[in-house]
């Protein structure tokens, strides 16, 4: 499935850069502070790493995965969205999305969803990688919504995978092919 191209009006997708650490820190504390159930990460931590703790993760070599930001035209990060290539060598074919975030302002205007169709073209042009998996809170809807329009499918759920302020939330594991993954094998059928 390919992802239907999508725009945000006025907004740029760019790969993040360690010159983008201290911006990439504002976004992410946000992000915890304002929706600490959308993440296993948690403000107070974050709160109190310096910006430049992101270098390098901002700075990745590409065979490991990538980050990328959504930007306005005036150059100001809306939203990011990283995708970390599996270290162990059974496993790399696979990759992780992770910290997707948009900030409050900018939400539910496509940033997302531009942010997420970048990341699996991208994804998709890496040799050898043939799916992406992710975590999301079960309970947020329309985030599940956008990744199933996008081609992710569920294929577990754990419970209470995270507790904030002693509530729990589950949960889903998804996962998307790509265009490098081998044809699923036909079921067999029964005599």
């Amino acid at each position: 499935m390919t992802p239907t191209p999508v725009s945000a009006p006025g907004a740029h997708i760019a790969q993040l850069a360690a010159q983008h650490a201290p911006a990439y820190k504002m976004l992410r504390d946000e992000a915890l502070r304002s929706a600490p159930e959308a993440f296993t990460s948690d403000y107070a931590t974050a709160l109190g790493q310096p910006a430049e703790s992101y270098v390098r993760r901002l700075s990745m070599p590409a065979s490991e995965g990538f980050f990328l930001g959504a930007f306005d035209a005036a150059g100001q990060l809306l939203g990011s969205i990283g995708c970390l290539r599996e270290e162990r060598l059974q496993q790399r074919h696979m990759a992780s999305v992770v910290a997707m975030m948009v900030a409050p302002k900018a939400q539910r205007q496509g940033i997302g969803q531009l942010l997420l169709h970048a990341c699996i073209a991208r994804a998709d042009g890496i040799a050898g990688l043939e799916q992406l998996i992710l975590t999301v809170t079960a309970s947020n809807m329309h985030v599940v919504r956008l990744y199933e329009n996008a081609g992710f499918r569920p294929y577990g759920l754990l419970p209470r995978a995270i507790v904030v302020a002693g509530t729990g939330y589950d949960k889903l594991h998804m996962v998307r092919l790509l265009a490098a993954a081998p044809a699923p094998p036909q079921a067999a059928r029964c005599p």
